[in-house]
Formats: structure tokens, C-alpha cells, sequence
């Protein structure tokens, strides 16, 4: 997966590493490797510049930077952006810049982009998200959102829900607007949905009650981070059969 810096003013992509940018709990680092491999997942992408929205209830208004005016929101293009742009491209794609901020017709949606494209790997997808596991805005939820970027190649962009009406909502710079995380594209297709298989307590085989005992064992051992250290010896197994392979 490559990323193609677009807007200059774009930060550096970041891998995720599963600290949480440092924000994770000591407790958590250390025994809860669930939430740690979770969060590791992916890249933090953040935004090309400090920006502020605002829902009146009816309309979008955003700022630039903390001392600019505000300013109705319909599709906004990054100047520097647009000229830097021309200046690249092949001849015959000189208006095929996309814009920073558009509103879709729902008026609260607003889509973002990052100032990056993305060049995938052959068989690979990747799914746009919200930052895992870190506090989220409470001004705003992001929509999800998965593409086939082994062959399509457009603007890295996430979709928000503004939630707070009336209310300044910041993006900062230093803090991350999206997690992308690369996906083998066979989670793409739609295929038939079968019912989940439920198995009642009582009529569960031997195995189960087996496996349930390791369990809970491990949890009630008296060590903490049991899940966690056997998990990290089982990576390195995972990681061997698949250099092997």
C-alpha cells in the first residue's frame, strides 16, 4: 500500500502501534492484548490543515485555522491545493482536483478528504474508519466506509455526521481523522448471509466445556495478562508459517 501526498500541508501518514498514540492505559499495554492488537491495525491519516465545522441546524459553516472567519460551507477547494495540482498533473487532467470539503445533501454530512490518494496492493482493499480505540468527538460520528483499491485510485476521504448544532467542532492537525487499515478484497463481494449457527448451553458437545476450562483457568490463574502472553508466543508462530510461506 502506497500513499500519495497530495496537499502538501498534509501531515506524514502514521502506522498504528497500538499505544493509542500514548493515551492507552499502563494496565491495558500490559495484559489486555486484545484492545492493543486491535489498535495497532492500519495507519492513522490526519487532516491537511486546522479547520473548524459548525451545524446551524440548517447549513454548514466552517473556519480555517482558530482566527479565520466563518464562512457557509458548499464545496471548498484548498487553493495552494488547486495550484500545486495543475502544476503536477499530465496534460488533460488539469480540473481533476477534488475538493477539501463538500456537503452532501443531507446538509449535516460533510465529507473530508485527507490530502492523500492511495495506491493499493493486487488483492488488497482498505477500510476507512474512525481512529480505534481512541477517545472519539463527541460532535461528530464518522461513516465507514471499504474500497477496492487495487484498481481504484481516487482521493483518501472519510464521511462525518455532524451531531452538535451550533456548536464550533474542531480538527486539528495533530490528532488523527481516519484509520486505514489494508483488508484482503475477498471481504468484498456480497454473498448469501447464512444464520448463525446457536447452540444452546446445555447442548453444547464435550469440546466446548473443554476449551471453556482453559479458559477459565487462565483468567482465574492469578496472573494477570495470561491471554496476552500466550497470545504474543502464538504471533510469533503465525509469523513464521507465514515468512514460510
Amino acid at each position: 500500500m502506497k500513499f500519495v501526498r497530495m496537499v502538501k500541508s498534509a501531515p506524514d501518514v502514521v502506522k498504528a502501534d497500538g499505544t493509542n498514540l500514548g493515551m492507552m492505559p499502563a494496565r491495558a499495554m500490559k495484559y489486555c492484548e486484545p484492545l492493543i492488537t486491535a489498535s495497532r491495525q492500519g495507519w492513522y491519516v490526519y487532516p491537511p490543515v486546522d479547520f473548524y465545522l459548525m451545524w446551524t441546524g440548517s447549513e454548514v459553516l466552517y473556519r480555517l485555522g482558530s482566527d479565520g472567519d466563518w464562512t457557509l460551507l458548499d464545496r471548498l477547494y484548498l487553493t495552494d491545493f488547486v495550484e500545486d495540482y495543475r502544476e503536477a498533473c499530465p496534460d488533460g487532467l488539469k480540473d481533476y482536483y477534488p475538493p477539501f470539503l463538500d456537503v452532501f445533501p443531507e446538509g449535516d454530512i460533510v465529507q473530508i478528504g485527507a490530502g492523500y490518494s492511495l495506491i493499493g496492493d493486487e488483492g488488497q482493499c482498505h477500510w476507512v474508519r474512525g481512529p480505534i480505540n481512541l477517545p472519539s468527538n463527541a460532535g461528530y460520528d464518522c461513516f465507514e466506509a471499504m474500497i477496492d483499491s487495487s484498481w481504484f485510485c481516487s482521493p483518501l476521504f472519510i464521511n462525518v455526521k455532524l451531531r452538535k448544532q451550533d456548536v464550533p467542532i474542531s480538527f486539528p492537525r495533530h490528532r488523527p481523522l481516519m484509520q486505514v487499515v489494508q483488508l484482503p478484497n475477498t471481504v468484498l463481494p456480497k454473498t448469501v448471509i447464512a444464520a448463525p449457527e446457536i447452540a444452546e448451553m446445555e447442548n453444547v458437545p464435550p469440546e466446548f466445556w473443554q476449551s471453556w476450562a482453559r479458559g477459565y483457568d487462565k483468567r482465574n490463574a492469578g496472573r494477570s495478562g495470561s491471554y496476552a502472553s500466550e497470545q504474543r508466543r502464538i504471533n510469533t508462530q503465525y509469523v513464521d508459517a507465514d515468512s514460510s510461506g
